[in-house]
């Protein structure tokens, strides 16, 4: 616990030291060219280290044990064993179809529910228990309770991440709908609209824009739940390629599948990105 409390401490110091040494402005606008490089370059410096902490012919020679921190190329090597004899892309696919069908799920009963609890006070009061509930109870909790209501079956698998997301997704679209100004209800009411109107020719599509990006941000959150929803008596899934990698002590195959997730996760955050480009033109999606 020490280690870890000088860590952060002095990590957070020496950020602080490049803030106020290096001239940093606040929300000063960064030109895209820079940011790119200074993204490029933590993934550089991140490489870096790792090489450094891997390198050597023999376990002595290394800083880091295989068995703690794989290198880059064996870290590679694991991905045609993991390809040919495990079925990565079929489990890639699985894994897929049960973040989409959850994620699917919560979105159809979050928004519209988040939209009437925002906008009607009774319905708000009626259902605020589900708004405190992503607050408040740790999401690993839903697994032995998913278990009990589906038993080990794929429902269990999707019924999971449907709760995980919907709990997640429900407080952002009632924010999104409850900060729309209410000078737009003012002027709706003005021209005659009803109360139906205002919700869907005002508040909505007012807001639509803002959830299309929690959309996308809980759909992101649903692939860091996907090791737990597959961690029990799941046959495929990247899930669980990790749980069988991790019991067979294969760290470098741990690795390969979390690098799977990770590129799975922002090749479809970029597709929500350019979703929101197209449907929402006068806002910047980055």
């Amino acid at each position: 616990m020490l280690g870890f409390f000088l860590f952060a401490a002095g990590f957070v110091a020496v950020l602080t030291l490049v803030v106020r040494l290096g001239g940093l402005r606040v929300r000063h606008a960064l030109p895209d060219p820079r940011a790119l490089g200074l993204t490029v370059g933590f993934v550089a410096v991140l490489l870096l280290g790792w090489w450094f902490l891997t390198r050597g012919a023999t376990i002595e020679q290394r800083v880091l044990s295989p068995m703690i921190l794989p290198s880059p190329v064996e870290v590679l090597r694991a991905f045609p064993k993991l390809h040919f004899e495990q079925g990565l892309v079929r489990s890639a696919g699985v894994s897929f179809l049960r973040v989409s069908a959850g994620f699917l799920l919560a979105a159809i009963v979050a928004v519209p529910l988040g939209v009437y609890m925002a906008t009607f006070p009774p319905i708000a009061a009626f259902f605020r228990p589900l708004a405190l509930l992503g607050a408040y109870v740790p999401i690993v909790v839903f697994i032995p309770l998913t278990l009990a209501w589906f038993g080990l079956t794929e429902t269990q698998k999707v019924g999971f991440l449907f709760i995980g997301c919907f709990v997640a997704l429900l407080p952002l679209v009632i924010k999104e709908i409850a900060t729309v100004p209410a000078a737009y209800l003012d002027v709706a009411v003005t021209k005659g609209a009803s109360q139906w109107q205002l919700v869907r020719h005002v508040l909505f599509p007012v807001a639509q824009a803002g959830i299309w990006g929690h959309l996308r941000g809980v759909y992101g959150v649903g692939w860091g739940w996907i090791i737990l929803a597959e961690v029990v008596n799941a046959e495929r899934g990247l899930g669980y390629l990790i749980d069988l990698s991790n019991r067979r002590g294969h760290t470098n195959a741990i690795f390969a599948v979390i690098i799977v997730i990770v590129a799975i996760a922002v090749a479809c955050d970029q597709l929500w990105r350019l979703g929101g480009q197209w449907l929402f033109p006068y806002t910047k999606q980055k």
